[in-house]
């Protein structure tokens, strides 16, 4: 999760974690990392349009409410626009592209071996499987809420160092975890919901291990890997968003998911590109298609509620 936190500010029992922009401690704040009901988040969602850099004063909710992120009403104004008009769309047409391609693949060969049978493809989802059973029968599982954790906040702090910032604190325990830094912005907030750490360095061990000593079982292991810690990135990303994250909420709601889900499918067609299962030029032809349907799509939509509108 991504919370910020002040020098004064309760530690969570919860699992939680505090980023707090040094140069700006007026925008500290802390948000229970359960979810909210609906009528408690229908008031925050208010009281973060009341915020204005105008305002004389902060619009207070009830004491039992967490208190509210300064936010520029103009700014989530406009970001939520954008979300609408642009990111809406683009992440559709991005995912009805991807299924068109795999779709595609489905019955092509890749190797010696048809695409469902071939190594990328079948290891992968083993170890999606090996991930699948391990949450349902609840096994290491604080092992693997310790291991996301240490992911996040390794993940913030990264990108905080790519940032040209500085960070003062990263802590991880049981409880939850924070990192400070000196500086905040849209990548460093949001990049542990697009960034699979633990996938990446999966990656990386084993193909550094089979470029000094090479093993016939490498490609096994490099795939089922793959497969497991995607799983493990996706799940918990889902599985944390519901919890009023802030890095969510400052940047807009809307906003911040669709851009998680377009940089998601980003990198996972990047890797599998990378895997040799996915073509880019069969990847972009899929994507002229899957706009030119959404296209026509929409224009039917609007044909039939001007139809309507006409005929009443």
């Amino acid at each position: 999760m991504m919370l910020r936190r002040t020098k004064n500010s309760p530690q969570s029992a919860e699992h939680g974690d505090w980023r707090l922009p040094l140069d700006k401690p007026e925008e500290a704040e802390h948000l229970p990392p359960q979810p909210l009901g609906m009528w408690r988040r229908l008031k925050l969602r208010v009281a973060y349009w009341q915020t204005a850099p105008f305002a004389q004063q902060q619009t207070e909710v009830s004491t039992n409410d967490p208190p509210v992120i300064p936010i520029r009403g103009w700014s989530r104004a406009l970001r939520l626009v954008f979300a609408w008009v642009v990111l809406l769309p683009v992440s559709i047409i991005m995912v009805y592209a991807l299924l068109l391609h795999l779709y595609h693949h489905a019955g092509e060969m890749v190797g010696q071996r048809s695409f469902w049978l071939s190594v990328p493809v079948w290891y992968s989802l083993l170890g999606t499987g090996a991930f699948v059973s391990l949450v349902i029968s609840r096994v290491a599982l604080p092992v693997m809420v310790y291991i996301y954790v240490v992911g996040h906040e390794l993940t913030h702090a990264i990108a905080a160092k790519l940032c040209l910032g500085r960070v003062q604190t990263l802590r991880v325990d049981l409880n939850g975890g924070y990192v400070e830094t000196d500086t905040d912005n849209l990548f460093i907030a949001l990049s542990p919901y697009f960034v699979p750490l633990w996938m990446f360095v999966w990656l990386l061990v084993l193909w550094c291990i089979n470029l000094v000593y090479p093993f016939p079982e490498w490609a096994a292991w490099f795939y089922a890997g793959f497969g497991f810690w995607w799983s493990f990135h996706l799940y918990w990303t889902v599985w944390v968003i519901p919890r009023e994250q802030p890095d969510m909420l400052e940047n807009g709601l809307l906003f911040s998911l669709l851009l998680v889900l377009i940089m998601n499918i980003g990198i996972l067609l990047a890797v599998l590109y990378a895997f040799g299962v996915l073509s880019p030029s069969g990847y972009g032809q899929d994507l002229v298609a899957a706009a030119r349907d959404a296209w026509m799509f929409f224009r039917d939509i609007y044909a039939q509620l001007v139809h309507i509108a006409q005929t009443y």
